[in-house]
């Protein structure tokens, strides 16, 4: 029999969706189940608690909240955040990018700067800056707003089974939950695709990404400016921007082909850090070392390739660590799957197969033509030059993103 789980931050709001063994009685309004309460999974809850489903977050963590480094935000990202009906609360707390440069990394020559243009109306659609929180906490507020959905604290969802037209959520403390959907999001992936993890090992093209914060005060003041900098080396490539209230800027170095052990997301020193770029120039080696508390991860060069699960669960996000995807790719491909569950329940109607074989559809080619974009721009293995690089970062995150 399965556990009614009630909202702590709302103990006015009873849960009888979820108190009942049986498939919802109305094919049109769905007991939805999201697996992770961050972005993604909140965005997901937003858009289909629209549509009248009854949606329930299962979050792991004790508290509703989001870290992390800040993101970079393009037109296209505003326009599903529009979608999603939280576009102004997020561009209010955004700082508008101004321009992209591009340096070289050994000379610190300037190689080209863009400017960034708005696309639409100015006021809302443009290139910006935010924390991870900017972009959270308006989601969170829009899903407290709907009755439709529930946000469930301390429930770490360890695995799932499937029972004729229902699907049910299995919890670490030994509680289930049924609904007629899961959705799997935000990096949680309980009992699915181990096969597919041990698979992946440790070989293969890796990137070394290491990221932290810096204090505005320790920043020359020539990279205070509002702009995004990447400055390109042979087999690296560092960048940086600031954050809105200008009061830190956001930096990360990227090591192309890394050799070492995995990095989980483990402390570094500034040490540690320079010794992964030893061909580094003195002006980027500069302001890489205005960094001191920072965090190191290991990432596949490769995109992932679609990873789909049949029946009555789904997926949103690029893989098992997305959380810690490079943060641009991450937080939009988040988003825009959300919004895809969504605009595919409108073409589908009602049902459950229906519905998630459309998203099915459209997310595995999405993922397809990412994966032959980017194979494009790769060859054995190596980034063919490091302009390539930079043109992929102008033309899928900056120019031609309106």
């Amino acid at each position: 029999m399965d556990a009614a789980l009630t909202d702590p931050s709302r103990p006015d709001r009873v849960p009888s969706p979820w108190t009942v063994d049986a498939s919802a009685p109305d094919p049109s309004r769905l007991r939805v189940l999201v697996v992770g309460g961050g972005i993604g999974g909140l965005a997901t809850a937003l858009a289909l608690g629209r549509r009248g489903h009854d949606v329930l977050v299962l979050e792991q963590r004790p508290v509703l909240t989001e870290g992390g480094a800040g993101v970079r935000l393009a037109p296209r990202d505003f326009q599903l955040l529009y979608g999603l009906g939280v576009g102004d609360a997020v561009r209010e707390r955004s700082l508008t990018l101004d321009a992209f440069h591009v340096r070289d990394g050994s000379t610190g020559e300037l190689v080209t700067s863009v400017k960034l243009p708005a696309c639409g109306r100015p006021s809302s659609l443009a290139h910006a800056t935010a924390h991870r929180l900017d972009v959270y906490e308006p989601l969170l507020e829009a899903c407290w707003e709907l009755d439709s959905v529930q946000l469930r604290t301390d429930s770490h969802v360890i695995g799932h089974t499937r029972q004729g037209g229902t699907v049910r959520a299995i919890l670490s403390d030994g509680r289930t939950v049924t609904g007629d959907v899961l959705i799997l999001t935000d990096g949680a992936r309980p009992g699915v695709h181990r096969d597919t993890e041990r698979g992946r090992g440790g070989s293969g093209e890796r990137l070394a990404v290491y990221r932290t914060v810096v204090p505005m005060e320790s920043v020359a003041d020539r990279w205070q400016e509002s702009a995004a900098i990447c400055w390109m080396g042979r087999d690296w490539h560092l960048s940086h921007y600031p954050l809105p209230d200008h009061r830190y800027l956001s930096l990360t170095a990227t090591r192309h082909h890394h050799t070492g052990d995995s990095l989980h997301g483990a402390r570094v020193d500034l040490d540690e850090v320079l010794g992964a770029f030893p061909g580094i120039g003195a002006a980027a080696r500069n302001v890489l070392t205005t960094g001191r508390h920072w965090r190191a991860l290991t990432l596949p060069a490769r995109p992932a390739a679609a990873d789909r699960v049949p029946g009555r669960i789904a997926r949103v996000g690029d893989s098992e660590h997305e959380a810690h995807r490079p943060e641009t790719a991450c937080l939009h491909r988040a988003l825009e799957d959300a919004v895809a569950l969504g605009s595919s329940w409108d073409a589908s109607g009602a049902g459950v197969h229906g519905w998630l074989a459309d998203y099915d559809a459209r997310r595995g080619e999405r993922m397809r033509r990412s994966g032959a974009e980017h194979g494009s721009r790769y060859r054995h293995g190596h980034w063919v030059d490091d302009l390539t690089l930079v043109d992929h970062v102008l033309s899928k995150d900056f120019a031609g993103s309106c």
